[in-house]
């Protein structure tokens, strides 16, 4: 028989919802999402008014749902992004390694069998992301979150990556590319594309 008990909600995950996967060691339930704060939608160069605002259109996120205790935290991706640096003052020694960096469009993840690892599919990033599940999961994962460390390292692939499939014992991601229709075969000791299929 099912159950017919009250179906379980969870609130503040996120604004666009792609996809859940549950690590196989914690139980905790992750959620790829993008949040989109619109309190400030608009920004503009301030030639009329002298000043501008800031826009902050979109942040890439998993979000870590605990079903046991029904706790919900939501985990911006692009951590190392200075929001308060405006478009109109951009220092020349501006480092310009911050957009190949970034995630764009999570959607779906798959993680290690030990629970360790997250593999993420940045769709407008043509990226994986590799993050360490207990630094995702961790009360703050500002501190815990080292861009350009081994904390989280990145996978360059084909144009919008979308479907991941892990095979641990070969130690090889299988990566679904939309935009050229097309599967990419990742060595994840090498982190290179071996074949595109």
């Amino acid at each position: 028989t099912l159950d017919t008990g009250p179906i379980p909600s969870y609130d503040h995950v996120g604004n666009i919802l792609y996809n859940m996967v549950v690590n196989p060691v914690t139980g905790k339930l992750y959620v790829s999402n993008i949040q989109s704060p619109n309190e400030v939608q608009y920004e503009g160069p301030g030639h009329l008014s002298g000043t501008t605002v800031q826009g902050r259109l979109s942040e890439s996120r998993i979000t870590v749902i605990d079903i046991d205790s029904g706790k919900v935290e939501s985990k911006h991706l692009n951590q190392h992004i200075d929001y308060n640096l405006r478009h109109t003052n951009i220092p020349d020694d501006f480092d310009t390694s911050v957009k190949a960096h970034s995630l764009a469009t999570p959607l779906e993840m798959v993680v290690s069998a030990d629970g360790k690892t997250i593999y993420t599919a940045a769709y407008g990033s043509s990226k994986i992301g590799v993050f360490d599940a207990a630094a995702i999961e961790a009360g703050d994962f500002k501190t815990s979150f080292k861009p350009r460390s081994a904390s989280a390292r990145y996978i360059d692939t084909g144009p919008g990556p979308s479907g991941l499939a892990l095979d641990e014992a070969r130690k090889r991601l299988y990566v679904y590319t939309r935009f050229d229709n097309a599967v990419s075969v990742i060595n994840l000791e090498s982190k290179e594309t071996e074949q595109t299929i």
